[in-house]
Order: C-alpha cells, then sequence, then structure tokens
C-alpha cells in the first residue's frame, strides 16, 4: 500500500509541528510496482540463482540474514562482469511548504570488500525519465551488516520545499554482490519552532537497543510517550528514578519521543535497533 502525504500530526506534537511525509518499510507490500513504485532495470542476466530471484531490478526480500525484516533488493552480481544500472524510483512526494525536511534511510551490503555494493541517491523534481535525475548522495560502499545494526543515512531536503519530488535509489555497482534499502522516512517540522527550544532536550544514546536516557533543562518531567511513525500510542512512562528508559520490548524502527514538563511538550525522534 502506498504511504504519501500522511497527515500525521499528534496532539503531543503540535508545538513542533512535525509531519511524517512519506514513510515506507517493505513489510505491508509484496510488489513494489503495484505500490507504485517505478524500476528501470538493465540487460544484465544476474549470475546463477539470482537470475530467478530478481526477474526485476529490485525484489522486496526477507532475508535469512536480515532476521526476517523485508527489505527492497537489487544485484550486482551478473554472469558476465559489468556495471549495474537499477533505479528503485519512489511515488510522486509532495514536499511541504514552510518547512525544514529530512530523510532518513537505511542501506547495506551483503558482502565484504571489494564486493560490498556502493549506490547513488537521486532526486527529480519533474518525471521520472532517468535524465530528470540529479545526484544528492553518493555512498561508495555500504557497510555489510544487518540493518537493525547500522545507523541511517541522512539527507536535508529543506531546498526542495513545496515542490512535488521523485526520489531514486541506483545501484550502479560493478560485480558486487546484493545491496538492500529499509525504513525510509521523510520528516517536514515547521519553520516557525525554535531552533533554541530543540536544544533543551537530548536523548542518549541514539540509536539505542536496550534504554535511553533524557537531557532536560526546562523543567521537570512529568511523563515520556512513545509513538511510532504512524502516530500510534506505543508506550508511556512515568519519571525513572534511575533515569533509564527501557525500550528493550519495542520493535525494530523509528520512533517519535514526546517529553512532557512542567513547561512545554518536546519531542525527539529515536532509533530502536
Amino acid at each position: 500500500m502506498k504511504k504519501l502525504l500522511l497527515p500525521v500530526l499528534f496532539a503531543s506534537f503540535l508545538a513542533n509541528a512535525q509531519t511524517t511525509v512519506f514513510t515506507e518499510n517493505f513489510e505491508d507490500i509484496t510488489d513494489l510496482q503495484d505500490a507504485g513504485w517505478t524500476l528501470y532495470n538493465d540487460s544484465n542476466i544476474p549470475y546463477d540463482t539470482y537470475a530467478t530471484a530478481f526477474p526485476d531490478a529490485w525484489r522486496i526480500i526477507a532475508w535469512t540474514n536480515e532476521s526476517g525484516n523485508k527489505v527492497a533488493s537489487s544485484p550486482s552480481w551478473f554472469s558476465t562482469i559489468t556495471p549495474a544500472d537499477r533505479w528503485l524510483i519512489t511515488p510522486a512526494i509532495t514536499i511541504p511548504a514552510n518547512s525544514t525536511v529530512s530523510l532518513e534511510y537505511f542501506a547495506r551490503s551483503h558482502d565484504d570488500s571489494p564486493y560490498d555494493d556502493g549506490f547513488k541517491l537521486k532526486i527529480s523534481t519533474t518525471i521520472k525519465d532517468k535524465s530528470a535525475f540529479s545526484n544528492i548522495q553518493t555512498v561508495d560502499h555500504a557497510v555489510n551488516s544487518s540493518i537493525v545494526s547500522l545507523e541511517p543515512y541522512t539527507v536535508d531536503l529543506s531546498s526542495y520545499v513545496g515542490k512535488t519530488v521523485y526520489l531514486a535509489w541506483v545501484n550502479d555497482y560493478t560485480n558486487g554482490n546484493l545491496l538492500s534499502i529499509d525504513d525510509i522516512i521523510i520528516s517536514a517540522t515547521s519553520l516557525g519552532v525554535s531552533d533554541v527550544k530543540k536544544k533543551n532536550l537530548s536523548l542518549y544514546p541514539n540509536p539505542t537497543k536496550d534504554y535511553f536516557q533524557l537531557s532536560n533543562n526546562r523543567g521537570k518531567i512529568n511523563v515520556v510517550k512513545i509513538y511510532d511513525i504512524s502516530g500510534i500510542l506505543v508506550k508511556e512512562m512515568q519519571v525513572q528514578n534511575s533515569g533509564k528508559y527501557n525500550v528493550s520490548d519495542l520493535k525494530t524502527g523509528v520512533y517519535n519521543v514526546s517529553v512532557e514538563d512542567t513547561k512545554s511538550t518536546q519531542n525527539i525522534k529515536l532509533i530502536k535497533k
């Protein structure tokens, strides 16, 4: 199912006016093209069993070394050594005006050097033809490690506010193995938010696997609420004497942590490994 322009404005987040513009974790869709994604394939024949596994440029697969986590994957290992040219393009995404906008996503290779795939992230503000895209990020070699152990790649999209864009992940590696992309999130925050206010709250460690701690200089913390990326409250915690907030029971993913103190409600993003 496509997930475009989700108006996730929680009552507790109104002070920050934060919106999730686009999100995809590849867990709820089975066919990329049916879900509105565009694929451009090269003429290369994937090596051995990859030829059957990848009839298209990219596919959604739950690899054994991803512990059941579904990712979008693309090969660069072909029967004849040649550069890959395999494109994964989002549906149209409208970037809100008067906002700062950030993109986060995870990417990994599935082999070690020199077979650790690299890729390019490109953007178009017009059409989905290859020639319309310009490069905004280059990764020469993605890390060969499970998504849950990685930190996300981040890109500032604030220069595209008010525009409708397409994003393309392009596997252009030569004689690698596999590349996977997962957990794509575009978030927008109103320009009316005070930068000073943002700095009043910090959360660490982040990403985290078991717990996090908070540093807040505005007032005494009353309650901490955690929302998933669809805006559902998944956990509510009172102030902890130990200073540690246990999140070991949460699923891997990205969450919004809402911290209510005596003066205001502040929000900060949490990445759960």
